[in-house]
């Protein structure tokens, strides 16, 4: 343990999430707890292409560098090295740990304690196991540890204003209900049509407006397709791929959201819309949505099964084999992920209207 240093009055601190976007907004309650504890400490972040737009509006986080993957770009950082009083490594990355290490006086950040990860052990000021059997975000926090700072449990998605006007233009001033069916990664997704018949739930159980969200991704163009040839007349579409801050703010205004394992589903549990999340083979003991302000190391459990988080609810099968945390499926032979096709519409929108429930009270 360690006193946090001064450099000019205040302390430098640099956070490095070298990894997916999920990755970078789990991470930013290290930034928040950093803030609170020292109003004048400055929190920069260094990250992959893309994870500077989850970091735009953070009011804890001054700037964002990026470094692509595999350049050279990494060598040019470290010629900042020992530039900041503290560098975290908030995943386990062999290229997180390295720009950690050369740029922070005091280290702190993550190895699997593997033999040809010694290099970790050696070179970090204080390496922590990297525990996937506990959450990731009080796993993160606990790089706070170094520093004596107290851990804040809150994932922090900013937005402003300016997106919040934007948001009614886009997704109506009346009730909805965002629904997001996209991943970076296609096992995570849930049938199209169970989709439509979500939405036609939404419109004539609830009487509130289905919207869903779209993909940057053009193959993700005929699954939306697929989607709203099943979907009641007057279900809407978000009008295109919008900014991280913008959508934060349409998540903000929806009366609720369903969406599958993926960052969208972070920034809605994030933003305390009430959140359904669609889990298949994921762990969600390690990866569920944050419910902010949680104490707990493990809010949820190993097995899969309905759970139920104050404003969210985490919907996975209650399998022997949920959740195998792979990407392809043992019952079908390396075909559709049955754990996620079993999903009924009709379990989904019963947790979407008992979330909705808890929320109001």
């Amino acid at each position: 343990m360690v006193e946090p240093a001064r450099t000019g009055g205040a302390p430098s601190f640099l956070i490095v999430s070298m990894r997916y976007l999920g990755d970078v907004l789990l991470s930013t309650p290290l930034a928040l707890s950093i803030k609170e504890a020292l109003p004048e400490a400055s929190v920069d972040y260094l990250v992959l292409p893309g994870g500077d737009a989850i970091l735009e509006k953070n009011p804890s986080v001054r700037v964002a560098y990026t470094i692509p993957p595999g350049s050279r770009s990494v060598m040019e950082f470290l010629g900042r090295f020992r530039r900041y009083d503290y560098a975290f490594g908030a995943n386990p990355s062999d290229r997180t740990a390295i720009c950690a290490i050369g740029a922070g006086k005091t280290t702190a950040g993550f190895s699997y304690f593997s033999r040809k990860e010694w290099w970790k052990r050696r070179l970090y000021d204080e390496c922590l196991p990297y525990d996937d059997q506990v959450h990731i975000v009080p796993l993160i926090l606990s790089l706070l540890e170094v520093v004596r700072i107290p851990a804040v449990p809150r994932v922090v998605m900013g937005f402003d204003g300016e997106d919040r006007r934007f948001a009614r233009e886009v997704a109506g001033s009346d009730g909805y209900v965002l629904l997001h069916p996209f991943a970076r990664k296609e096992y995570k997704y849930w049938p199209p049509e169970c989709w439509g018949a979500l939405a036609r739930f939404v419109s004539e159980r609830i009487g509130l407006v289905p919207v869903f969200s779209v993909s940057p991704s053009p193959s993700d163009r005929p699954v939306l397709a697929r989607i709203l040839e099943n979907a009641p007349a007057g279900t809407r579409t978000l009008a295109r791929v919008l900014s991280f801050p913008q959508l934060a703010a349409v998540l903000a205004g929806a009366k609720a959201y369903v969406g599958v394992d993926t960052v969208v589903t972070h920034m809605a549990a994030a933003v305390d819309v009430p959140t359904v999340a669609l889990f298949g083979p994921t762990w969600a003991h390690h990866w569920g949505p944050w419910p902010n302000g949680e104490i707990s190391s493990a809010p949820y459990g190993a097995k899969g099964r309905v759970q139920r988080m104050g404003r969210i609810t985490v919907v996975q099968k209650d399998w022997p084999c949920v959740p195998c945390n792979q990407e392809t499926c043992a019952l079908t032979g390396g075909g559709r992920i049955e754990c996620m096709a079993a999903l009924s519409t009709e379990e989904v929108f019963r947790e979407l209207r008992h979330v909705m429930e808890r929320a109001s009270r």
